[in-house]
């Protein structure tokens, strides 16, 4: 069994917000949000969705899913009063990217993606009610599921990394 992550656990009040954030403003405005944002501060990981958006079809949407999976994350590491109250969330590094491909290539896309999961649903049930609520609604469900599980991988492993370099 893998150790708890360090990324921020998403509550349902928070899952709520952000919904209510998505439909009040548009998926479209608020993915140009979060997009400017990836850019800025974490562009291996707005990569990362993308291609993986690609890989699925039907890419627009896939990166709305995508990118409120993001949002719930960074809106869980905020108070009451939008303060952040923890550190933001790791920026993936190229080479955290190539040791995720190296695992995936040594244990299976499959394997990989399950243990993801199990890990996600496990530390951060809210956040993965989303990732299945969003995938339920596509045809190819497992590929979307292994687009938010190698993006949570990503975070996860990448935020152990930055914890070990600070100890």
């Amino acid at each position: 069994m893998r150790p708890m992550t360090s990324l921020p656990r998403v509550t349902e009040l928070t899952r709520e917000l952000v919904s209510r954030q998505f439909d009040d403003l548009g998926p479209e405005a608020c993915l140009a949000e979060i997009t400017e944002c990836l850019m800025r501060e974490n562009p291996e990981l707005l990569d990362m969705a993308r291609k993986c958006a690609a890989d699925v079809g039907d890419a627009p949407k896939i990166m709305v899913g995508f990118g409120m999976f993001y949002q719930l994350l960074i809106s869980a590491s905020l108070d009451a009063a939008d303060k952040q109250i923890m550190h933001p969330l790791p920026c993936v590094t190229a080479k955290t990217r190539d040791a995720l491909v190296r695992e995936i290539d040594d244990d299976g896309s499959e394997a990989f993606t399950l243990r993801a999961i199990e890990d996600l649903e496990r530390t951060n049930p809210e956040l993965m009610q989303m990732a299945h609520g969003f995938a339920s609604r596509y045809k190819d469900y497992l590929h979307v599921m292994q687009g938010f599980a190698l993006l949570y991988r990503s975070l996860d492993v990448q935020a152990t990394t930055d914890r070990k370099y600070l100890h």
